[in-house]
């Protein structure tokens, strides 16, 4: 009989091998992917806070409603997110010397950036009492827009970001299912709405939480540091 209670822990084990390869891959990605990875590890326990109430509730090693895992997963998906673009298209950022004398507007906006995302994610929820998947997708919806209008150079690197960490996410679930086949039964609330429908065995609402996280993260060092991104041999 398979034991669930370990499914959580590998699918992190999962996102950690392919945080490790990018990490020891490249070397120029590591303070991005390792800033981005405390930022939404931390986040991590809170959010869950919010998605153990409708969207699902894994079991965790402690058998505690939140876990370590909530850190680690939030910590390798973020870490991904952020460098999947460069690592797939072989670019690397170029930090412009002005950004680099303007310090203080930059971490201002960066702040202002990051309240404005926790502010619609967790406001949504508790304040308008919007499912946490609606209050998902409008906290890295609306956040991505107003990004694309500051920075439309950066809209490409967003949605391929997106669509990157769409891949690697709904791939690390099917071979989890080799090993867990019933986990998305176990942990998910598979209610009548649209959204917990199942393509391919996994809920519609993971194919787009993981496209608008990743394209919300991808960009999210490059727009802080007002960096582009240009081809890794140049």
């Amino acid at each position: 009989m398979v034991n669930y209670q370990y499914a959580y822990a590998a699918w992190t084990f999962l996102f950690f091998i392919v945080w490790t390869a990018f990490y020891l891959w490249r070397k120029d990605v590591r303070k991005e992917m390792l800033f981005i990875s405390i930022l939404f590890g931390f986040g991590g326990p809170a959010s869950e806070l919010i998605y153990i109430q409708d969207w699902w509730q894994p079991l965790t090693l402690t058998g505690t409603a939140v876990g370590f895992e909530d850190f680690f997963i939030a910590f390798f998906i973020a870490g991904v997110s952020s460098a999947i673009y460069e690592v797939v298209s072989e670019k690397r950022i170029r930090i412009k010397r002005a950004a680099l004398k303007n310090k203080n507007n930059e971490n201002k906006l960066f702040l202002f950036f990051a309240f404005f995302l926790i502010l619609l994610f967790f406001g949504s929820f508790y304040i308008f009492k919007i499912n946490s998947f609606y209050s998902s997708v409008l906290a890295f919806g609306l956040a991505a827009i107003i990004m694309y209008f500051k920075r439309r150079d950066l809209i490409i690197d967003s949605l391929l970001s997106g669509f990157f960490t769409l891949v690697v996410g709904i791939s690390i679930y099917f071979i989890l299912s080799l090993i867990y086949p019933d986990f998305i039964q176990q942990f998910w609330y598979l209610k009548d709405s649209w959204f917990a429908k199942l393509i391919f065995g996994i809920p519609i609402a993971e194919y787009i939480w993981y496209f608008l996280a990743g394209a919300y993260i991808g960009p999210l060092y490059e727009f802080w540091k007002e960096g582009t991104l240009i081809d890794k041999k140049n």
